[in-house]
């Protein structure tokens, strides 16, 4: 029985000082294989603390469930901005009529569609107020919005996101995308996502934005909204140029972007053309284009492979979101244990092993007054 006793003291103790591991996020991970040329993950120069891919390659693959995705950005706040690789079919951005209103004062006057994402109840400021109208320009007018979303918005988020396995829609999160109506012949990037980000729509699945575009391509003579433009520089743009080489967003179908571009119209939706590459506006909001779904996964959680097309990454662990500590905290880092409940340790791992230290040294005394009742005797 002594034996056994000093067995039992010998391991508690041991365990007790045992490295509690912290659990390495997506974002973290990635972050450590930022690149400054070629393909692969840069910082972003107009958004600090973001990251995006860029180049006509980069590994930045990701598989959920049994589809691909790539990986656009790492966002300021941990979450990851993915899109489908293959469109889901060839959709109307807005079906015909279904929006039609004969009101000047109002944003959807034609019957071929309208470029509006959101609703009247649906559409955010810059602020994350809820607006009612929005310009069908930059700068323009206001008009008042519908009392429904776009019919691709509606589709996306429910039979789209509704036909997901478990697994995945459990990755998904909320989060404002850019809604606000861009100008096609703005060469300043920086003032292309100002534009866009006049307006907010807040939602699980959209579109990539026409300046999620212009930013994934690496080659340096394509750094604006207007020198993407085919109305502006037709075939001649060296953008155009063997685009598969330095923009792996280029899509051959003619995808649909979350962009309405700057007329007072309610066509000039972004899409990228097929031949060239070439960012279009000349599309109406029903014409049937690729959809290549959008959304933004949980900042909690952790990955492995290597990001190629073979090997690409896939979601191995799964930390439940839970309200983050004030920053004069210390560094933490939350992990999930079997009975589902979730724990924080300093990232030293110093303050778990003294919680087991204390829990061992718990079981020793408890073992030596079990002993002492049993032998009637103290144990030495």
């Amino acid at each position: 029985m002594k034996k056994l006793f000093l067995t039992l003291t010998i391991f508690l103790l041991s365990i007790s000082f045992y490295p509690v591991k912290a659990i390495e996020k997506t974002a973290d991970i990635l972050k450590k294989n930022v690149v400054t040329e070629g393909d692969g993950l840069y910082k972003d120069t107009t958004i600090a603390g973001r990251y995006i891919y860029k180049g006509g390659n980069p590994n930045n693959y990701i598989k959920l469930g049994d589809d691909l995705y790539r990986i656009i950005s790492l966002e300021k706040d941990g979450t990851i901005k993915v899109i489908k690789q293959e469109s889901i079919g060839y959709m109307a951005w807005d079906e015909e009529n279904a929006r039609y209103s004969t009101n000047s004062d109002d944003f959807c006057t034609s019957q071929y569609g309208c470029k509006s994402w959101g609703s009247n109840t649906t559409t955010l400021d810059t602020n994350g107020n809820k607006v009612t109208q929005m310009p069908r320009e930059v700068n323009g007018t206001l008009k008042n919005l519908p009392d429904k979303e776009a019919s691709l918005n509606t589709y996306l988020n429910n039979d789209f996101y509704n036909n997901l396995n478990d697994d995945v829609k459990s990755l998904i999160v909320e989060k404002l995308w850019n809604v606000g109506p861009t100008a096609d012949n703005q060469t300043n990037l920086s003032e292309s996502i100002k534009e866009e980000s006049a307006y907010k729509w807040k939602g699980k699945v959209a579109l990539m934005n026409a300046t999620d575009y212009v930013k994934s391509s690496s080659n340096v003579a394509c750094m604006s909204v207007k020198d993407y433009l085919w109305d502006y520089v037709g075939n001649n743009s060296v953008c155009y140029t063997n685009s598969s080489t330095h923009n792996y967003l280029y899509s051959n179908n003619y995808p649909w972007m979350l962009s309405p571009g700057s007329d007072q119209y309610a066509g000039g939706l972004f899409n990228v053309s097929d031949s060239y590459s070439a960012l279009s506006g000349n599309y109406r909001a029903m014409d049937r284009l690729a959809a290549r779904p959008a959304f933004f996964l949980l900042a909690k959680t952790t990955l492995s492979g290597e990001g190629s097309q073979t090997n690409p990454y896939t979601i191995s662990k799964y930390m439940e979101e839970i309200k983050e500590e004030p920053k004069d905290e210390g560094n933490k880092d939350e992990i999930k244990v079997d009975n589902g409940q979730v724990v924080e340790v300093p990232s030293t791992s110093a303050f778990g092993s003294i919680i087991i230290a204390g829990l061992g040294l718990a079981c020793v005394i408890g073992s030596a007054l079990i002993m002492k009742r049993i032998t009637g005797k103290k144990v030495k």
